[in-house]
């Protein structure tokens, strides 16, 4: 099997010839080995041009050069649509227009402001770039939730003639290597991070003292996914949805996701379904109790990275025996204690994995998380050598 057909045919509950191998090396180990200042992927200062955060071919770039070198299944999500691509791609949009300057450079980081101009005023946020980590933001867009809750709509990129030309052109370059996806999350306080000052303190008093704009967020990003997501699907342009968020069940407490997410969750994983795509939810940190919630009453195909304590809660053998025959289930190697130790350390663990949760298949071998910046060559080379070893069917 090429690794693309290995991952697809576990990807969609089937037994390959051996457990796919996709440890998450998505950016800061790819960059790393460039031997270059992190920032430069994302702003080229002598031309003036500012890359997407995600949607960066940049980044796409360096990542598949890593999986090439280690050998590991590419699992390619750097193609997509935002607000900002949608604007640069119709400049004469009357709706919101994105700008982007250098604020302040210096040598270990440099700092852009972007204004976010729409026809109700005008935005602003700032995201630092340090030299050798991935950019974070440092202010965002809305600072009153209350009173800029009118620029809410326009986050959402318009929708009627998307262009997902990036899209098809990463699946063609990846080709046999893998597979690629493009993101459709349900409303969460992660999603509204990505654009709400003040951090999860923030979000929480934001979440009970405005329950009712909270119902507005919830209905206007559900109708604006279901709509996205067809379009996807209309276009057959990636291989699979990823869905969820960073942190889901960590930024919010099961009961919050419970409101303010599982619908969202249970339309998004419904529409794949009945289209033949594959589902595929990320949320590291704390997950047990969604990955019950999604087995028990969604329609979700594939979990991840169902990270073990201390940074999350889950028993790969415990899930396993309770939900490997609905959920096809990743990870869900510990990033920090194993895979920043020794080698042999590595092997240990990954081997555990595949005695845990490979049998019958459903299973793909991977990180609780992303893999740290340092972590050594050897333990990423040594999961490839452990699917070959231990994870043939």
């Amino acid at each position: 099997m090429t690794l693309r057909e290995r991952m697809l045919t576990t990807l969609r509950h089937g037994k390959a010839d051996m457990v796919p191998c996709c440890p998450d090396i998505s950016i800061m180990v790819p960059l790393k080995m460039k031997k270059r200042p992190f920032w430069e992927f994302y702003i080229d200062e002598k031309e003036g041009i500012f890359y997407d955060l995600y949607s960066n071919k940049n980044l796409f770039e360096a990542y598949l050069d890593a999986c090439k070198y280690f050998g590991i299944v590419v699992w390619a999500w750097y193609a997509g649509v935002s607000n900002e691509q949608a604007t640069r791609a119709n400049p004469d949009s009357d709706v919101v227009k994105f700008t982007n300057k250098i604020i302040e450079k210096r040598s270990d980081r440099r700092v852009v402001r972007t204004e976010m101009i729409t026809p109700e005023g005008t935005l602003w946020s700032e995201t630092v770039y340090p030299i050798y980590d991935p950019p974070f933001p440092h202010r965002k867009f809305i600072k009153d939730f209350k009173k800029d809750f009118k620029f809410l709509k326009y986050f959402y990129t318009e929708l009627d003639n998307l262009d997902f030309s990036d899209s098809y052109e990463m699946r063609e370059t990846v080709g046999d290597l893998g597979v690629t996806l493009l993101s459709v999350a349900p409303p969460s306080l992660v999603n509204l991070d990505a654009i709400v000052d003040g951090g999860l303190g923030a979000l929480g008093l934001i979440y009970y003292d405005y329950p009712d704009l909270i119902a507005r967020y919830k209905e206007m990003h559900e109708e604006w996914s279901l709509k996205y997501l067809e379009k996807i699907i209309e276009a057959k342009c990636c291989d699979e949805i990823i869905t969820g968020g960073s942190g889901l069940m960590t930024w919010q407490s099961p009961k919050i996701t419970r409101e303010l997410s599982l619908d969202g969750l249970k339309q998004i994983t419904r529409m794949c379904r009945e289209n033949n795509m594959i589902s595929h939810l990320h949320c590291c940190g704390f997950s047990k109790e969604l990955v019950k919630m999604c087995a028990e009453e969604t329609d979700l195909d594939v979990i991840e990275p169902l990270e073990p304590p201390p940074q999350g809660d889950v028993d790969l053998k415990e899930i396993k025996q309770k939900y490997g025959d609905r959920l096809v289930l990743k990870g869900n190697l510990q990033t920090s204690r194993v895979m920043l130790a020794d080698v042999k350390t590595v092997e240990r663990e990954a081997i555990k994995c595949i005695e845990d949760a490979g049998e019958g298949g459903s299973f793909i071998l991977s990180t609780g998380d992303q893999c740290g910046r340092d972590t050594p060559h050897e333990n990423i080379f040594k999961l490839v050598e452990v699917c070959e070893k231990y994870g043939k069917y």
